[in-house]
C-alpha cells in the first residue's frame, strides 16, 4: 500500500493561522495589562512628570537636532498607562484616553496635574484637562509599560529598555559572526552605530522598533530557516510591528531580519534573481501582517466604542503619505528637491557632494566583480532601498518626524554594506586603472 506522505497545509493557511495566533497572543497581553491595577502606576508616575518637567518635551543630544529625544509622545504614553482604569479594560483598550489643555505644549504638568486629581479623588476634567483618543492605534507598548510601572519610574523603565537592546544587539552580533563571518558582524554593529541605537532604549517610542528588529534578526540566525519559515516569521513581525509601533522605524523589523537571512552562507549560494523574488515575497508577508493588523484595531474599535475610527484612521493616512504642509512650505516633490539643494547650497555643500557622488559611482563601476557577482549581490541591494522606499510612500510623516524616522536608514547601511563586499572589489578596481595607465 502507498504510503500517506505529510503535506505542509498551503502557505496562505499557515500564514493566517500565524496571523491570528499573534494577533490573539497580544490581544490577550494588552488586555491583561489593561487589567493591571492603576493605583500603583500612578505612584510611579509622580517622578515620572517631573522628569518630563524638567527635561522638556524636545531635549536633544549633543544639541544636535538629529539626536533629538521625544518626551512628548512619551509622556502621552505615561498618560494612557495612567487613566488605563477609568473604563473597563476592554473599553480603555479601545478608546485608549489620554489627557491634556488645548496647547499640547505642557504635557508634564498635566500629567501631573491628572495624578494630583486621581489622587484628590476627582476627574480629569476637574483639573481642567481635555480627553483626546489615540483609538486608530493599538498601544501594543503598553505590553512592558503597564507592569513595569507598578514596580518604578519612567526612569527605571528606561534603565529595563537599555538593558534588554543591549542584551538582543549583543545577541545578534554574537549569532550573526558565527552563521555569516565576522564581517557581517561588523557591518551590522557599524550600521547601528551610525544610527545611534544606543539611543533608542531613552524613548519608550524609539525602543520597540529596534528590541522587535534584533528580535527577528536573532531568531532568523539562530538555525537555519527555510523560505516559507521566513515569510512567515515575517507575517509575525509585520503584526508586532502594527501592535506595538508608533509609526516611528516599523521598517528596520523588514529590513533587518530580511538582510541577516540572506548574508548567511547557504543564501549566498543561490541566484540573484531567486533571492529579489524571495525578498519581494517577504516584503508581502511583513506587509500583510502590517496592514491586517492595523485594520482589525480600526474595525474592532469601532464596534466597540461606537465612533467612526476608520475614517479617522484613513484621514490620517491620508494625512501621512499625500502633500501637506511643513513650516509653510507645501510637500511637493519639487518643493522637497528645491528645500534640499537651497539647503546644501546655502552651505557650499551641494557641488562637492555632487562631485563625491560621482567619483563614488565611478569607484563602485571599477570596482565591480563581475555581472553575476552584482546580480548575487542584488537581493541585498533591494534591502538596502526599502527605507528609501518607505519614506517615499510616507513622504510627508518621514519629513515632519525626520528627526527620529531616519534610524530607519539602519537598513540601508547594514544590508547596503554587504552588498557592497559582495559586488566589489576596490583591488580590482585598482589593477583596473592601473592596467589602462599600462596601455596608454
Amino acid at each position: 500500500m502507498p504510503v500517506a506522505q505529510n503535506r505542509k497545509p498551503p502557505f496562505a493557511l499557515r500564514a493566517f493561522a500565524v496571523f491570528g495566533v499573534t494577533l490573539g497572543l497580544l490581544f490577550v497581553l494588552l488586555l491583561g495589562a489593561y487589567a493591571l491595577p492603576g493605583d500603583p502606576v500612578r505612584e510611579h508616575l509622580k517622578d515620572s512628570a517631573q522628569t518630563v518637567i524638567d527635561e522638556g518635551l524636545y531635549p536633544s543630544f549633543l544639541g544636535f537636532k538629529l539626536f533629538q529625544m521625544d518626551n512628548y509622545t512619551d509622556t502621552i504614553m505615561l498618560m494612557e498607562a495612567a487613566s488605563a482604569d477609568e473604563t473597563p479594560p476592554l473599553t480603555a483598550m479601545m478608546t485608549n484616553t489620554a489627557y491634556n489643555v488645548d496647547n499640547f505644549e505642557t504635557l508634564g504638568e498635566d500629567l501631573a496635574a491628572y495624578l494630583e486629581a486621581r489622587e484628590a479623588g476627582q476627574t480629569a476634567e476637574d483639573a481642567g484637562l481635555e480627553p483626546f483618543s489615540y483609538a486608530r492605534y493599538w498601544h501594543g507598548y503598553l505590553i512592558w509599560l503597564r507592569p513595569l510601572l507598578c514596580f518604578m519610574p519612567y526612569a527605571g523603565v528606561r534603565v529595563v529598555q537599555y538593558l534588554v537592546l543591549l542584551a538582543l544587539f549583543v545577541w545578534v552580533t554574537v549569532l550573526l559572526h558565527r552563521r555569516c563571518g565576522v564581517r557581517a558582524a561588523v557591518w551590522f554593529v557599524v550600521s547601528q552605530l551610525l544610527v545611534t541605537f544606543f539611543w533608542a532604549p531613552h524613548q519608550i517610542q524609539y525602543f520597540t522598533c529596534f528590541a522587535v528588529a534584533y528580535g527577528g534578526c536573532a531568531w532568523v540566525l539562530a538555525r537555519p530557516r527555510r523560505s516559507d519559515a521566513l515569510c512567515l516569521c515575517l507575517v509575525a513581525l509585520g503584526v508586532v510591528t502594527a501592535f506595538c509601533d508608533l509609526l516611528v522605524t516599523p521598517v528596520l523589523t523588514l529590513g533587518l531580519p530580511l538582510a541577516c537571512w540572506l548574508l548567511q552562507p547557504q543564501q549566498r549560494l543561490r541566484a540573484g534573481g531567486a533571492q529579489c523574488a524571495l525578498v519581494a515575497g517577504g516584503c508581502l508577508s511583513w506587509g500583510t501582517g502590517y496592514g491586517l493588523c492595523w485594520a482589525c484595531k480600526w474595525v474592532l474599535a469601532s464596534l466597540i466604542t461606537g465612533q467612526n475610527i476608520i475614517a479617522d484612521a484613513l484621514h490620517q493616512v491620508g494625512v501621512r503619505t499625500a502633500a501637506d504642509t511643513w513650516h509653510g512650505m507645501e510637500l511637493t516633490w519639487g518643493n522637497i528637491f528645491r528645500f534640499v539643494y537651497d539647503t546644501l547650497q546655502s552651505r557650499g555643500l551641494f557641488w562637492p557632494l555632487v562631485v563625491a557622488v560621482i567619483l563614488l559611482a565611478a569607484v563602485f563601476v571599477l570596482s565591480l566583480r563581475s555581472r553575476a557577482a552584482l546580480l548575487r549581490a542584488a537581493p541585498l541591494a533591494v534591502v538596502a532601498v526599502l527605507p528609501l522606499l518607505w519614506f517615499v510612500a510616507l513622504r510627508t510623516h518621514s519629513i515632519q518626524h525626520g528627526w527620529f524616522t531616519w534610524r530607519a536608514l539602519g537598513v540601508t547601511f547594514f544590508a547596503g554594506l554587504g552588498f557592497l563586499w559582495y559586488a566589489c572589489d576596490l583591488r580590482l578596481g585598482v589593477r583596473r586603472i592601473l592596467r589602462k595607465k599600462g596601455t596608454v
